[in-house]
């Protein structure tokens, strides 16, 4: 047996001791005099191998605390740009990780370091790409290849905590010219590991912790920043089952949130998402819109709850949206372009449908609901209202090159369907800088029901409209539009009540020269279109008008108001007119608008050239040429008799009106059918026939023996029996003998000018007998005037007239 003394013992010990002391001094040593050096050099030649430039500054070893640290790491392609630098790095890692063959970190704490993400213009090698895809390429080819029949057990990999302190990061693309920082931000990470809870080696999990600061950030192709005044991302990751990676992804900007919800299903490259929007500033967001002119937001929150579904054929997002307090103000303007109190977007459904030659899109809302809007909306001096001004596409002249060669087009289709939209008490304020002065008028208390609003070919949406203009007039709106393009298919109703006409004096002064002092204004419009060919009508009734003063130094085409309202308006100081327009809207000078004005300024215009034409048109009776006798006749045709006979009962309910009708003649057309109307009604007399008084003459028939009686006693009577019995002798008898003799008889008859100013007198006087047949008191407002020499029109002798203001 072998006994030890206690001397024995405490000599050992002490052995054992100087041993340990001098092993742990020698790797002391090691550790820090040389395997840094070396490390270093292997550093330097690994980077020149690749062609990089990798160096520190200091590099500290503590064996016993498995800890790393590394100062001033400087890391730079050859000649280029650096990609990455730092202050200082420290890694430690754990014991009872290792001894299980597990890579596993105490921590990872990272102090200012600088990530410059770059992309060059194309040339060299890697031509357009990133630099750090420069360096993992770099790497990878300096990796000596692998037995693929070797097998490999995945390595686990984990970190408790990974720190890092006041970094920034550089991007810069010069093909976009592209160039933003992030500095400074703050980055934790926890519980980082690339296997689950099980063990396998899956993925990466963990939760981490990122603290951005201040960012503003320049989004390239629309040429918008955005900035926040503080931006923090936290979240975690996870691998719940093998292909699949959870990832929970919370985002702080400023004082709104957005709490988000991956799953990462790698077999099937698809990815889920469910999103939680709370009090999240628009502000920020207004600023990336499509405007031609910056856009402010000055207020705005939105709340949403929102799923999302990319992968595979369809792409999908879903949800509801809340924004209340919104106000969007135009940079340069004073009042808001658009302001609302809450906007809901309940049970939308957006869908990408991805197609060999392009995608199907699709939106679908179940209920959009907007809560008090006001909307600003201003046409400038130049004639473009300011949303054309913010929104219209500029206009580029594209030159045609021949192509070589035929591709395919790619077709995209969207689908819109928004079952119901919903505007509540809202306010539209309408300004026209182009006017002098400035037309402004504003809608007040404004509704709007809009259902099965859908762009499908076809579909009609039902429109329903309501509120109060220029603060005491009614306005209602109902009907149907095709929203695949409402222009073109469309039938509204338009009703105004009780609008103060002295809110349209800007207007009036404008296009006629006149002020209104006061009025009221009643409209009912019904516009229909189908397939671009529009039918309008507009009824428009005024009441108790009193016409101002006119506009000094008016350069326009003034029009006659006063004798206008003195013949429109009736006994109780009412206008009642309607005027209709009708045109193709695809036609590029169509305007509605400047239609309804033409049609109305011709009404006018023509009261004072052409009343019975301005009646006509007012009264639907057509007739553009007014009124017409039969040449060579003091006669009307029924339709023009009609015409005066209903002028006549619409002058009685006009008590403010007096007309003097004028009788009118052509001296050639006229003298010529006066002498055919005095030789046809001798030869129909002579023959024994009654001429209807008020009756145009009849054409004699020479197929009639009595006819041909009285044609040769016409002809003794006017040419002489003489000569008539030459014409028997010398002419055979038939046909042509009693044409000759007809138009020798007409050439015969000699017409005086005191005839014709007699004819003019009876054509007045027998129109005078028309318009007063309906109420004889008219006898004292309808007068006889001069006569006068007119030409003839294609519907006969137009009958002139004067209105005179009572």
């Amino acid at each position: 047996m072998l006994s030890l003394t206690n001397s024995q013992i405490k000599r050992w010990s002490l052995r054992l001791a100087g041993l340990f002391i001098l092993m742990a001094a020698l790797f002391w040593l090691g550790s820090h005099l040389l395997l840094p050096g070396l490390i270093k050099k292997s550093l330097t030649e690994y980077g020149k191998k690749i062609g990089y430039e990798i160096s520190y500054q200091h590099l500290s070893l503590s064996p016993l605390r498995l800890r790393v640290e590394l100062d001033g790491l400087h890391l730079a392609k050859e000649g280029g740009s650096k990609l990455l630098e730092f202050k200082k790095l420290a890694i430690t890692l754990k014991w009872t990780k290792l001894v299980i063959g597990e890579l596993g970190f105490d921590e990872v704490l990272l102090e200012e370091p600088k990530v410059l993400v770059e992309k060059n213009l194309p040339k060299g090698i890697h031509a357009g790409s990133w630099n750090w895809q420069e360096l993992i390429a770099a790497v990878e080819k300096a990796i000596p290849p692998s037995d693929p029949k070797e097998l490999k057990k995945p390595l686990k990999i984990s970190v408790d905590e990974i720190i890092v302190s006041s970094a920034s990061l550089s991007l810069v693309d010069d093909s976009s010219k592209l160039k933003e920082s992030l500095n400074p931000f703050t980055m934790r990470l926890l519980d980082v590991a690339n296997y689950d809870k099980n063990g396998l080696v899956t993925g990466v999990r963990g939760q981490y912790d990122f603290n951005l600061g201040a960012l503003q950030f320049f989004i390239p192709g629309i040429n918008k920043t955005i900035a926040y005044r503080h931006v923090a991302i936290t979240g975690g990751l996870d691998n719940p089952q093998p292909g699949n990676l959870g990832a929970q992804l919370n985002l702080r900007l400023d004082e709104g949130e957005i709490r988000s919800r991956w799953d990462f299903n790698t077999g099937s490259k698809s990815v889920n998402g469910k999103l939680e929007i709370h009090s999240l500033a628009t502000s920020p967001i207004v600023a990336l819109l499509p405007a031609n002119k910056e856009l402010i937001g000055t207020s705005g929150l939105m709340n949403a709850d929102l799923t999302l579904k990319i992968g595979g054929e369809t792409d999908s997002v879903a949800g509801d949206i809340h924004i209340s307090d919104l106000a969007i103000l135009e940079k340069g303007q004073k009042n808001p372009l658009i302001v609302w109190k809450m906007a809901d977007i309940l049970q939308f459904e957006y869908q990408s449908v991805k197609l060999k030659q392009g995608s199907n899109n699709s939106l679908a809302i179940d209920q959009l609901a907007i809560d008090a809007p006001t909307l600003q909306f201003e046409i400038n001096e130049e004639g473009f209202s300011n949303f054309r001004r913010l929104f219209a596409r500029p206009t580029i002249e594209l030159k045609s090159e021949p192509v070589a060669g035929s591709k395919v087009s790619t077709l995209s289709t969207f689908n819109l369907d928004i079952r119901s939209t919903l505007l509540k008490n809202g306010e539209v304020y309408f300004s026209d800088m182009a006017m002098r002065p400035n037309f402004k008028v504003d809608v007040k208390r404004f509704n709007a029901t809009l259902l099965g609003v859908s762009n499908t070919p076809g579909r009609f949406a039902t429109v329903a409209m309501d509120g109060i203009v220029a603060g005491s007039g009614g306005m209602r709106v109902k009907g149907q539009a095709s929203f695949d393009d409402p222009r073109r298919n469309h039938d509204i109703l338009m009703s105004f009540r009780n609008l103060p006409l002295t809110a349209f004096n800007p207007a009036v002064m404008t296009f006629a020269g006149y002020q209104i002092t006061s009025g009221r204004l009643n409209l009912n419009l019904n516009y229909k279109a189908n397939d671009g060919e529009l039918n309008g009508s507009n009824q428009i009734i005024i009441k108790k008008v009193v016409l101002g003063d006119e506009v000094p130094d008016f350069t326009g085409k003034k029009l006659p108001l006063g004798l206008a309202i003195a013949l429109l308006e009736d006994s109780d100081d009412t206008i009642d007119v309607t005027v209709r327009i009708a045109g193709n809207v695809d036609s590029p000078e169509f305007s509605a608008s400047g239609l309804v004005w033409q049609a109305i300024s011709n009404v006018l215009t023509n009261v004072a050239t052409a009343p019975f034409r301005a009646l006509a048109s007012i009264l639907g009776m057509g007739g553009e040429e007014g009124v017409n006798a039969v040449p060579g006749e003091a006669v009307f045709l029924v339709a023009d008799q009609d015409r005066l006979e209903k002028f006549g009962e619409y002058l009685v309910k006009r008590p403010n009106s007096s007309l003097e009708i004028i009788g009118t003649y052509d001296p050639v057309l006229d003298k010529k059918e006066l002498a055919r109307a005095k030789a046809d009604s001798a030869i129909l007399q002579d023959a024994g026939f009654k001429l209807a008084p008020g009756e145009p003459v009849p054409t004699p028939s020479f197929t009639d023996p009595k006819v041909q009686s009285g044609l040769k006693a016409a002809y003794a009577q006017y040419i002489g029996r003489i000569k008539l019995g030459q014409r028997l002798l010398t002419l055979p008898d038939g046909e042509k003998r009693n044409e000759q003799l007809h138009e020798e008889l007409i050439s015969g008859i000699e017409i005086t000018d005191v005839e014709l100013q007699e004819l003019a007198k009876s054509r007045a006087k027998t129109a005078y007998g028309f318009m007063v047949k309906a109420d004889p008191s008219l006898k004292d407002r309808v007068q006889l005037g001069d006569v006068k020499t007119v030409e003839a029109g294609k519907e006969g002798i137009p009958l002139d007239v004067e209105i005179r203001i009572k």
